[in-house]
């Protein structure tokens, strides 16, 4: 609410607004029924940016000799956290306001502030002189200016992480004095919200991690080039690494995979998520600036009040952030200490988040997706301020499904999105473990049980040597696995189903074999699996028509790997082609439950196909 202007008596309302958006930067909404939204109209709202990139690179990010700062130092750091504007860039993203020309007399003043509440959010910049410069609270415009009218530029230093403590609104108040008389207007802005990425853009960069440097070696200065080849020295990470050019090259997407040092932490996915923001610009464009938005994995055992999240998310500083990118963390520091994260699944890694691409339903517009992650209401979730900040953006009203049948509880073990041929332009590649039974089940009718069950891969390098087809089938943790998982997911599709419109119109179904997980006596959860063939549904969409998934190395009939097979024609109708990366070695055969090609990259995508979020309807 703007509030009521104080009585006449006192104040003199204006003849017109005094002070107002540009009207080449209007941001256009339709009021709903939340009340701060319908106080923030069409005529007089605006939009601004939260403006955390930095624009010049003059973020530390290290201290003194090198000293490692402490994760919340790194990420309090960007272009609004002081009043100086960092060159033409970052007067781009600031949010255009402007006071109309006024005949005053010689003796009038004014001011314009943000309301309180929203003060330490909002910073407001005047041109004078030719340049911009801040304005504080108390700083007066003089009666020369108001007759010339003055341009302002406002920025947000954050987005919104907690409505209890800022909503993302502020009410820009002018108040004019002259001759005894006060005069007040207002304009009201609303912080652009986070946006997540989704499958349909088509991927920029490629991220695979560089093992070889860490985030310490970054920041003591060491010089990196992101683009250059490292030395593989993970089993299967040339296969790998071979095998994902080949699927980015058959996309026609031909720059080198970008490396992202981790140190030896392979699970790339986990350590963030890509996001954006924007406003409108002229022309009917959008401003935007990249957000890395980093994993809220508070780590057991090694978590400290100083370095509470996982350290190779800590390069996103000192690589990611510059000139249009900004990086975000939030998280509970009550976690810090608590060993839940051991016992209870990485449910706050970046890999259980994924985006639903756009689409309409029963008259609900989101023309940028849906967030949806893995979790309960329970200890299997991810960090609740994660979550609430999510929420809080107001747009991809997350959506979440019950994720606790997995071991690590991460979405992405058998959901991915590919663009497809129908009216939503997309379809979710789900897993599939009663097909992967079946199949399994045909070869045994064909005479084939006595086959190797894996195909392609040294004994010595499965989890059950001379485990043939008909024993997969006799197997209890696998016949097991296969009911918890075929419960989990069809569980997780009926919300989806209720809550996004996912009917089997828009679901292919690919094939999957999981296994039960042998825990450990007095392990608090039970009836946990994991995937035990690699998970064709944890792939990748290129964002061009190509998805990439983890090759198979199932039975093979007529050459052709059975599940390979199946997996290519269910999305044959889509659009969509499979091409495969080797990952056993590099990902699936890695620890207890291992992972795929998702778990082991990540991707920045471009954003020249966005559509406007401030369009949704919803």
């Amino acid at each position: 609410m703007t509030g009521a202007l104080p009585a006449p008596s006192a104040h003199a309302t204006p003849p017109g607004p005094l002070i107002r958006a540009d009207t080449d930067r209007d941001g256009l909404l339709t009021p709903d029924d939340d009340a701060g939204k319908a106080a923030w109209t069409r005529e007089r709202g605006a939009l601004m940016l939260p403006n955390i990139d930095d624009d010049q690179r003059r973020c530390p990010v290290a201290g003194p000799a090198g000293a490692r700062l402490p994760d919340d130092r790194l990420a309090d750091c960007g272009d609004a956290a002081d009043p100086v504007l960092d060159g033409t860039a970052d007067l781009a993203d600031l949010a255009p306001v402007r006071i109309t020309a006024a005949p005053v007399a010689a003796g009038a003043t004014a001011t314009v502030a943000a309301d309180p509440a929203s003060r330490e959010y909002v910073r407001i910049f005047a041109r004078r002189h030719g340049r911009m410069v801040p304005l504080g609270p108390g700083d007066r415009l003089t009666a020369g200016e108001l007759r010339h009218g003055v341009r302002l530029g406002v920025e947000a230093t954050d987005f919104v992480r907690d409505p209890a403590k800022w909503a993302g609104f502020t009410d820009l108040v002018l108040r004019v004095d002259r001759d005894g008389v006060t005069t007040e207007d207002r304009v009201r802005l609303r912080v652009a919200p986070l946006v997540f990425q989704h499958d349909l853009m088509p991927i920029r960069r490629m991220m695979t991690a560089d093992h070889t440097t860490g985030p310490a070696e970054l920041e003591r200065g060491t010089p990196y080039d992101p683009a250059a080849r490292p030395r593989p020295v993970k089993p299967g990470e040339a296969e790998f690494r071979r095998d994902l050019r080949r699927g980015l090259d058959r996309a026609g997407l031909p720059a080198p995979l970008f490396n992202y040092p981790t140190g030896g932490d392979v699970w790339t996915q986990d350590l963030f998520k890509t996001a954006y923001a924007s406003i409108p610009a002229p022309g009917g464009r959008e401003h935007r600036i990249g957000v890395i938005v980093r994993s809220a994995d508070v780590m057991p055992g090694t978590a400290t009040p100083d370095f509470p999240l996982r350290d190779a998310s800590r390069s996103a500083f000192a690589l990611l952030r510059g000139p249009g990118t900004g990086v975000i963390q939030q998280y509970d520091p009550g976690r810090v200490g608590s060993d839940d994260s051991l016992y209870y699944g990485s449910f706050s890694s970046t890999g259980n988040f994924g985006t639903l691409p756009p689409y309409t339903w029963r008259g609900h517009r989101y023309p940028v997706g849906r967030i949806v992650y893995g979790g309960t209401a329970g200890k299997e979730s991810p960090d609740v301020s994660f979550t609430r900040m999510l929420a809080a953006q107001g747009y991809q009203r997350p959506l979440a499904v019950d994720t606790s049948w997995l071991g690590v509880g991460h979405i992405d073990e058998f959901l991915s999105f590919v663009p497809a041929r129908n009216d939503r332009g997309w379809v979710a590649v789900v897993a599939d473990p009663g097909l992967g039974r079946r199949l399994l089940e045909e070869l045994v009718a064909q005479g084939r049980g006595d086959e190797p069950l894996v195909h392609g891969i040294a004994p010595g390098d499965t989890e059950d040597p001379g485990l043939t087809v008909a024993g997969a089938l006799r197997k209890p943790s696998l016949t097991r696995g296969t009911e918890i998982a075929r419960k989990g997911i069809d569980a997780a599709l009926r919300t989806l189903k209720e809550q996004a419109g996912l009917t089997d119109r828009y679901v292919v179904r690919v094939p999957a074999l999981f296994g039960e997980i042998d825990l450990p006596a007095g392990y608090p959860r039970r009836d946990l699996v994991a995937n035990y063939l690699p998970a064709a549904a944890n792939g990748v969409s290129t964002g061009t028509g190509v998805y990439l998934a983890p090759r198979q190395h199932a039975p093979r009939t007529a050459g052709r790997d059975v599940f390979e097979r199946a997996a290519e024609r269910a999305l044959s109708g889509t659009g969509t082609r499979i091409s495969w990366v080797e990952d056993w070695a590099y990902a699936h055969h890695v620890g207890t439950v291992g992972g795929e090609v998702h778990c082991v990259t990540n991707a920045l995508r471009g954003l020249s196909g966005t559509r406007p979020w401030w369009t949704e309807r919803d």
